[in-house]
């Protein structure tokens, strides 16, 4: 199987990344966690899930090998597919996902938009015994600092979306005002805002 794909990120496109890599434009699915630490023209390695369906083919994409795995047990979860699985890791960052597999926190789940209840509890009760403790309370490495800012970050974006930007657009300013700093949403839209 394919485990990640290399390349110049040639488009990005509301939760879609195209990737090109020798001459062929890969569209993969990310999560919004991902998507904040991509820009056009940049070369970047994006770990890779391919679902092959009767209908089709689709890639999805993550910036690292700990929101793949994540994702991955997610999608075990009995009646979580790929892109409720994304959204998950979009809503929750993974130290925040893992505390609340961990903690039985339903409502932490339930943020998530288009996430039930009942699949919230399943998620829980099939991946409790995955879940290890170092996984919610282990040293933050940088992949996990940045899924924590992107929530943050996801809520700035949906706000700038909402006033007529384009997911492009709106994720670039995002990533810019991250890298300069700011990491509270009403700070990072102030900012964003500005241009």
């Amino acid at each position: 199987m394919i485990d990640f794909i290399s390349g110049k990120v040639a488009d990005i496109n509301e939760n879609v990344v195209v990737l090109e890599n020798n001459g062929i434009g890969y569209e993969i699915m990310v999560s919004l966690t991902t998507l904040v630490g991509l820009t056009v023209g940049q070369t970047v390695s994006i770990f890779v899930y391919l679902q092959v369906r009767e209908d089709g083919y689709s890639l999805f994409g993550f910036a690292n090998k700990d929101e793949k795995r994540m994702f991955l047990r997610l999608i075990s979860v009995s009646g979580v597919g790929p892109k409720v699985a994304l959204s998950v890791l979009s809503g929750v960052g993974l130290r925040e996902l893992a505390m609340a597999i961990l903690n039985n926190d339903t409502a932490t789940l339930t943020r998530v938009k288009g996430l039930g209840k009942k699949t919230a509890e399943r998620i829980i009760l099939e991946l409790k015994e995955k879940i290890s403790p170092t996984e919610a309370i282990g040293a933050p490495s940088k992949s996990t600092e940045t899924t924590a800012v992107s929530s943050e970050g996801e809520e700035a974006i949906a706000v700038l979306t909402s006033l007529g930007l384009t997911v492009a657009d709106a994720t670039q300013r995002v990533k810019k005002c991250i890298e300069e700093g700011y990491v509270t949403a009403e700070s990072i839209l102030s900012h964003a805002l500005k241009g």
